[in-house]
């Protein structure tokens, strides 16, 4: 009767013992759900920032080098027109010099525009000047286009390096799989 008592004594330890053991597994996988859940959606926002920011980056340089091309279409039409200008005030100035010379109080007017046409002149060189820089600015532009490509297809490596982390974080919340093939202790 001892021995009966013994082994009941025995196997009601062994069944305490494993049903502590249950509820500390229950609450381990508990806690491995919250965790895998609360990094899924850390990761979620992270990507939806990531597309965004990307998004309107790429909205970003193709309205600026959009208005960088109209700039620049903009400035070779002033070259044009103060070249048709400066040949204009070329015209000018010879008939004031004509003039001046049968005229004789005309010579401060010829004058006059002989430096206006040298101001002009010198308007022109600066408008070739300014659409160098345009032309510059364009290449700059076009290298940043570049870069933005190779950002977005850096945002492409991490979004498939993240994938395979949140993998990772679900194959870690199941602690409870590996150590009970039968099944028995996890939670309904």
């Amino acid at each position: 009767m001892d021995h009966d008592q013994e082994m009941a004594t025995t196997i009601r330890t062994v069944t305490e013992i494993l049903s502590l053991f249950r509820t500390e597994m229950e609450e381990v996988d508990a806690v491995g759900i919250r965790i895998r859940n609360r990094t899924t959606r850390l990761i979620r926002v992270v990507l939806t920032v990531l597309a965004i920011s990307s998004s309107v980056i790429l909205f970003l340089v193709a309205d600026l080098t959009g208005s960088m091309t109209q700039m620049i279409d903009s400035m070779n039409t002033m070259y044009h027109h103060f070249g048709y200008m400066s040949n204009d005030m070329s015209l000018i100035t010879v008939s004031v010099k004509n003039m001046g010379q049968n005229i004789e109080g005309i010579p401060v007017i010829a004058e006059s525009m002989q430096q206006m046409s040298r101001d002009v002149g010198g308007m022109e060189s600066s408008v070739v000047g300014m659409s160098q820089r345009m032309q510059s600015m364009e290449r700059g532009i076009a290298a940043i286009d570049r870069g933005v490509w190779e950002m977005s297809g850096r945002f492409n490596s991490v979004t498939r390096a993240v994938s395979r982390m949140n993998y990772n974080v679900n194959q870690m919340a199941r602690p409870t799989d590996m150590m009970n093939p039968m099944g028995w202790m996890v939670p309904p």
